[in-house]
């Protein structure tokens, strides 16, 4: 049963994980034996190719379920998919929507990492309201779809920072991409030099602490603003490459905790960094017999 603490909030948001938490618990109620039941449309039926139909649900489901709370879809090819601003208190936040579905044989469909195409994860990111520029803090709805996409299996509401707290290397990755004109002999080509970021699949369904739960990710301070503490079942450790340590929190709606120690999880995304560049055959071309 979900708890007091996931549905009374106040009218008014006065922060953005409050908002994100109760979107959190609007999904995390509708779990019937394990699975969240979705009805997703035709893709035909959407608009373009690429107005995924989950995200159309997604944003649907928010706009539906909170009549105080602004939700905007941000276009195709454009960060975060979902723009969140509370009527009364102003407050924005981001939501990108990733999901991914499950393979026959139980997995997920794509292992340690994940495609974030030439949009870099981040926890802040930037939009415009009106003539000005805003940065914003942003939110990953990450979704694990059963294989018939009819209901999720597993939905992670994680804080960005988790993947990438970078906020500059965030934002110089949206320049990044450019296309160069007047190629090949007759300077009559183009060229698109288009970066594609992979980063941690936390869809993976080796990740015992994730896979088939329906959780919010949190940074710790900011749990202990919400005073969720008795729904936390597992803190995450989150050491940099210069040695910082920031420590994150599994919510579980469903889970009460009887203690205030937790087990602590040290690097979660360990054979991401294991990972090494892959040869590539420059001399790749049809062979004929002599």
């Amino acid at each position: 049963m979900v708890s007091n603490v996931i549905r009374d909030l106040c009218e008014m948001y006065h922060n953005e994980h409050q908002i994100v938490a109760e979107i959190y618990g609007h999904f995390y109620r509708k779990t019937q034996n394990g699975l969240i039941p979705i009805s997703l449309r035709a893709p035909s039926l959407v608009g373009t190719v690429q107005d995924d139909p989950f995200d159309c649900y997604i944003h649907e489901e928010i706009e539906n379920a909170f009549p105080d709370l602004e939700v905007v879809s941000s276009g195709k090819l454009t960060t975060p998919d979902i723009v969140i601003r509370d009527r009364s208190s102003g407050i924005v936040v981001g939501l990108e929507v990733k999901k991914l579905i499950q393979s026959s044989s139980g997995s997920d469909s794509r292992g340690l990492t994940m495609d974030y195409n030439s949009c870099l994860p981040c926890g802040t990111t930037l939009i415009r309201v009106g003539n000005a520029v805003r940065e914003i803090p942003c939110y990953y709805l990450f979704c694990l779809l059963t294989p018939d996409s009819g209901s999720i299996l597993t939905l992670i509401m994680m804080h960005g920072d988790f993947i990438n707290y970078d906020f500059n290397l965030h934002k110089e990755a949206k320049t990044a991409n450019i296309t160069e004109y007047g190629h090949g002999p007759y300077g009559e080509g183009s060229v698109r030099r288009r970066a594609m970021y992979t980063y941690p699949n936390p869809l993976n369904y080796k990740l015992s602490c994730f896979f088939k739960r329906k959780v919010l990710v949190l940074k710790i301070q900011d749990m202990e603003r919400l005073g969720y503490h008795c729904h936390v079942t597992e803190n995450v450790s989150r050491v940099d490459k210069f040695d910082n340590n920031f420590i994150y929190t599994i919510v579980d709606a469903g889970c009460v905790s009887q203690t205030p120690c937790h087990k602590l999880i040290f690097d979660v995304f360990a054979g991401c960094k294991e990972r090494t560049p892959r040869k590539r055959n420059n001399a790749s071309m049809p062979v004929l017999e002599e």
